[in-house]
């Protein structure tokens, strides 16, 4: 900015937004000649991050904020012009003026909380019986158990047979974490392989969940602007997880009032790392 146009300035701070989300918003106000007011003005680059000002005679504001440049105005008196600059700032996620289509609100902020959904063992893609249930053979009384035979080491139904090819099992063998009754009289279930991770029933599957959330100005907000509940919609900003659409399922949305003029649309997501189903949730548009 020009050293040379600028004839005096005040700034103020007010708090704009809703909580921590939106920092502090600073009014910067210059008085410079008219001729230069426009040139003052075009010279700051819309969300753009100025650590200072030069406010002439050797002055500088210190701003450290990011120019929101239409919530800045130029007003032109009889002898001066004096420009009403405004700069959002927040040490963490600025809130930043969009451009284009996007001018009427400030980009997303998101935030990331971890969620676990406790599934059985059995569920688990990589799942083999032998992890939780010990193998039995049906013998005579007083007779020997079998070999382990090959098929256990990869047998993943506990129902008996393989998810891909089923095959009966029973009631020659039967996997089960305890001894099973023997369907005949004369003969029992003995033991031929215990299981390898014997009490292991349950695992985690992560399901987190992030929310983004978006202040628009003048409450300049349109139904396209929202986002179904239910639909399946990947959001922006996915961190360390997948972005496929159907992954990501919306399962909340939130319109309130932040401030006098603003308004804030909240908008989850939660993650499935294996999808969730078309057939019953929709991509939206």
């Amino acid at each position: 900015m020009s050293q040379k146009v600028v004839i005096n300035y005040k700034d103020t701070w007010t708090t704009v937004g809703h909580n921590s989300l939106s920092g502090t918003r600073r009014t910067v106000r210059l008085v410079c000649a008219k001729a230069d007011a426009e040139a003052v003005f075009s010279s700051l680059v819309n969300g753009a991050w100025y650590p200072t000002l030069g406010a002439g005679s050797g002055t500088t504001i210190v701003v450290s904020g990011y120019f929101d440049q239409a919530a800045s105005s130029v007003t032109m008196g009889e002898a001066y012009a004096t420009l009403n600059l405004i700069f959002d700032s927040q040490s963490s996620q600025p809130l930043v003026i969009g451009s284009g289509t996007n001018s009427n609100r400030y980009n997303p902020v998101y935030s990331l909380s971890t969620a676990t959904d406790e599934r059985p063992i059995e569920q688990h893609p990589d799942f083999l019986c032998k992890w939780a249930y010990n193998l039995y053979e049906l013998i005579a009384t007083g007779g020997t158990a079998s070999a382990v035979p090959a098929w256990a080491a990869t047998d993943n139904n506990p129902a008996g047979g393989t998810r891909a090819a089923p095959v009966a099992r029973e009631p020659q063998y039967v996997w089960s974490r305890t001894q099973p009754t023997s369907p005949e009289d004369g003969k029992y279930y003995q033991q031929v392989q215990a299981a390898t991770d014997f009490g292991m029933d349950t695992y985690l599957v992560p399901r987190p969940v992030v929310t983004s959330t978006i202040y628009y100005k003048d409450r300049n907000i349109k139904n396209s602007d929202i986002i179904a509940v239910g639909k399946l919609k990947a959001p922006s900003q996915v961190y360390i997880y997948g972005s496929s659409a159907t992954q990501w399922l919306v399962v909340s949305g939130d319109i309130q009032d932040a401030s006098d003029t603003l308004v804030a649309v909240t908008t989850s997501y939660q993650y499935a790392e294996e999808g969730y189903k078309t057939k019953v949730y929709a991509v939206a548009s």
